[in-house]
């Protein structure tokens, strides 16, 4: 069964504390809306008030997740048989294509740690003109195969996610916003993220830097210049009258792909927090898979994005 909101919780102390209790237990305790939770004091002890199973809260420390969505509760995997006005049964009792299309959730990726120079797994094609060629691809049963549309990935009534896609590659992440901007990437840790906001141009953090300090985010753009510097860095500079970004690439990795230091007619992607301040920032890149480039032909990548 796939579920449906539960506005509050219950918050039950016990010793040990089990996964589920009768719900007439719960009477009288105290009603816990998903605004006044505290993961410290309240983790491992919230509960259904209608099923008494143990609930959890996504996203456990936030008040919304990265997409928007408000923090909201959620019944614990391994009791999806249980009744509860708060699960709902697709048609024929429970099965077939009704519970699949209940199942159906938002396209998603799943970080699984950048490309090393070191890293012979997954090797892409590295003609700049691979990035034109049409790419539609959908994840299904752990694999990929053609399709149109994207990744397509399902939930379990629990809300966990089954056999999600994998990136390692910046370059992967573009592919997939040419497929659709609306696909979810997830860090490890983290809650998801669209493509769509991944993903922000050099000119745009430039016009106001603040909302991305501290935070990491999927830069691309044409660099002013590109040094090479002290401590085995390339520097890819993008500087305007109001703030001045550059990226920090570690040497062995700009040579490894044949680049030189003239070649600044190209759009430039890489991904990494940006430290720094309103006036001066940088992004460090330690690993192959977060750095890459397109030529400036292929401008209508980014044309949704600028």
């Amino acid at each position: 069964m796939s579920q449906v909101s539960i506005p509050h919780v219950v918050f039950l102390l016990l010793e040990p504390q089990p996964a589920s209790v009768q719900p007439s237990a719960l009477v009288g305790a105290p009603k816990l809306p998903p605004e006044l939770y505290t993961d410290d004091d309240h983790h491992g002890r919230i509960y259904c008030p209608d099923c008494g199973v143990m609930c959890g809260r996504r996203p456990r420390k936030s008040p919304k997740r990265k997409d928007g969505v408000p923090a909201f509760y959620f019944h614990m995997p391994g009791f999806d048989t249980v009744e509860c006005p708060h699960r709902k049964r697709g048609a024929a009792g429970g099965g077939g294509d009704a519970d699949a299309k209940q199942r159906r959730a938002i396209n998603i990726v799943t970080f699984a740690g950048w490309k090393s120079l070191a890293d012979n797994d997954e090797r892409e094609d590295d003609d700049d003109d691979d990035y034109l060629k049409p790419k539609r691809k959908e994840a299904q049963n752990g694999s990929s195969v053609s399709g149109r549309g994207g990744f397509e990935n399902y939930f379990d009534s629990d809300g966990n996610l089954l056999n999600p896609g994998r990136f390692k590659t910046v370059r992967r992440l573009v592919q997939l916003a040419q497929v659709n901007l609306n696909i979810a990437v997830q860090f490890g840790g983290e809650d998801a993220i669209r493509l769509h906001d991944l993903i922000v141009s050099i000119e745009k953090a430039q016009r106001n830097i603040k909302p991305y300090l501290r935070k990491s985010f999927l830069f691309f753009g044409k660099p002013t210049s590109i040094v090479k510097g002290a401590y085995g860095r390339v520097f890819f500079n993008f500087n305007s009258p109001g703030h001045d970004l550059s990226g920090h690439c570690e040497l062995d990795i700009f040579e490894s792909r044949g680049w030189k230091t003239f070649e600044r007619d190209n759009y430039y992607m890489f991904y990494g927090q940006v430290d720094g301040d309103e006036k001066h920032s940088i992004i460090k890149v330690l690993e192959a898979g977060q750095i890459d480039r397109v030529p400036a032909t292929a401008r209508q990548l980014f044309d949704g994005l600028l």
